[in-house]
């Protein structure tokens, strides 16, 4: 099984996609690949985010990598969790998640995994969103806002973690039931 986990910029993916990975699911983070391309580069995840806007291979080269992993777990008989804001669009999925929360709790929660002031969370949460819809409006003509992309969409300003992993896990199992 294939679970794609997407949403906006501190609403919760990587905690959440860790939660089901702890359950027999495989965790693939096209944001980890991201983020270790930037270290690799000596940039800021906002610094290579402008990249990628110049060089459209970087993203391709992003969802090529987490889809040779995903088909590396399939092949072993792992089911995988695929979070990345992309990951519904690139690799066919049992069933694609969105996650949103409120710009203020999501600044929040980026100041504390960032370390940074809630004002330059805010700023970096708006300037990478923005430029990620305008890179994948070009690249792949797709509207990552768009909610119909999804099967399942949660605000995850109203539901703590136990809460989402309940309401996930109902609608993994009733998928199941339903095949």
């Amino acid at each position: 099984m294939i679970i794609t986990l997407s949403g906006t910029i501190g609403s919760g993916k990587t905690t959440i996609a860790d939660e089901i990975s702890d359950t027999n699911f495989v965790h693939i983070s096209a944001g980890g690949i991201m983020r270790r391309m930037a270290k690799e580069r000596n940039l800021s995840l906002l610094d290579f985010s402008a990249c990628a806007e110049k060089n459209f291979e970087i993203d391709r080269e992003i969802d090529n990598l987490q889809m040779s992993l995903v088909e590396k777990e399939i092949k072993k008989g792992n089911n995988c969790v695929v979070e990345g804001r992309i990951s519904w669009f690139v690799m066919k999925s049992d069933i694609k998640i969105f996650l949103d929360a409120n710009i203020n709790v999501r600044a929040k929660r980026v100041v504390q995994r960032e370390k940074c002031s809630y004002e330059d969370a805010l700023k970096s949460i708006k300037n990478r969103e923005l430029s990620e819809y305008k890179r994948f409006k070009e690249i792949y003509n797709i509207d990552i806002n768009d909610l119909r992309n999804y099967d399942l969409c949660i605000n995850t300003s109203k539901w703590g973690i136990e809460s989402m992993e309940k309401i996930i896990f109902t609608a993994i199992e009733n998928l199941i039931n339903e095949i």
